[in-house]
């Protein structure tokens, strides 16, 4: 699923095109969305100014001129180009003559619908190691489950999770509660460290290229991760393990030798 990295990487990309120019034309594709975009929202993005592209957690937010914003979501596996052939295109949208298609081979991204309750994104001045001494305290889930929960932090997957664990030195697994002092200090800084790494690196390609920036190019992070997706240790060469329990449905790897 993309994170913030990622949406962040698009936002520059579709801002820095299609900011102060007017949609065109809108059309949905066939077979749409799980749940397609409703008539109110194609009505105020057709023939809209587009004031610019913002992004909120792992959201990314089209504000349109005197007429609000339209939220996109990439699901699991959605994309936003500019043109670009797929059988799994959902929705489009023209400025001039160009052609923006948002793909989803999975169907569960949408266009349109409320920005949900988010916290602070750890790229925020709100977010440090006193709000997330304040988040973990006395919570028995595994950390990594609660810094990935968009209610708590915006931002963080799978992905980024592992790697600011990895980072902090801390296992995926232990209850938030059971965190010194310290260690939420080192977390607090790792994930700023590596949502900021991942941002300047272009976001995360994976082998299949789920993600890949309007422009078709691949993000570079994959590259420099320490634990995620790897059998060995990218700081020390120890073997990973994986969590005993799946963690926020995903399985959980981390080194034994760097993390406690």
């Amino acid at each position: 699923m993309p994170e913030l990295p990622e949406v962040e990487t698009v936002r520059r990309v579709l801002h820095e095109r299609y900011a102060g120019k007017t949609i065109t034309a809108v059309a949905l594709g066939r077979p749409t969305f799980c749940r397609k975009p409703s008539a109110d929202t194609l009505r105020a993005l057709t023939g809209a100014r587009i004031s610019a592209f913002r992004r909120r957690g792992k959201y990314l937010l089209m504000v349109l001129e005197g007429r609000g914003e339209v939220v996109f979501h990439l699901g699991m596996s959605g994309r936003l180009t500019v043109g670009g052939e797929s059988p799994h295109v959902r929705f489009q949208f023209w400025v001039g003559t160009e052609e923006v298609r948002f793909h989803d081979s999975r169907r569960f991204g949408r266009v349109g619908g409320l920005l949900p309750e988010l916290g602070p994104e750890p790229l925020e001045a709100l977010f440090d190691a006193d709000y997330l001494w304040k988040t973990l305290h006395g919570r028995t889930a595994p950390v990594k489950a609660l810094i990935m929960d968009q209610r708590l932090i915006a931002g963080l997957g799978n992905i980024y999770a592992t790697e600011a664990l990895h980072l902090a030195g801390i296992r995926p697994g232990r209850a938030g509660k059971s965190l010194k002092r310290g260690e939420v200090e080192k977390l607090a800084a790792a994930c700023r460290k590596v949502l900021q790494r991942g941002v300047e690196l272009g976001g995360s390609t994976l082998d299949d290229e789920s993600f890949l920036d309007p422009l078709g190019r691949p993000g570079r992070m994959q590259k420099h991760v320490k634990a995620y997706g790897r059998d060995d240790c990218g700081t020390c060469g120890s073997p990973l393990l994986d969590a005993k329990k799946s963690i926020g449905g995903r399985t959980s790897r981390y080194c034994p030798a760097c993390q406690r």
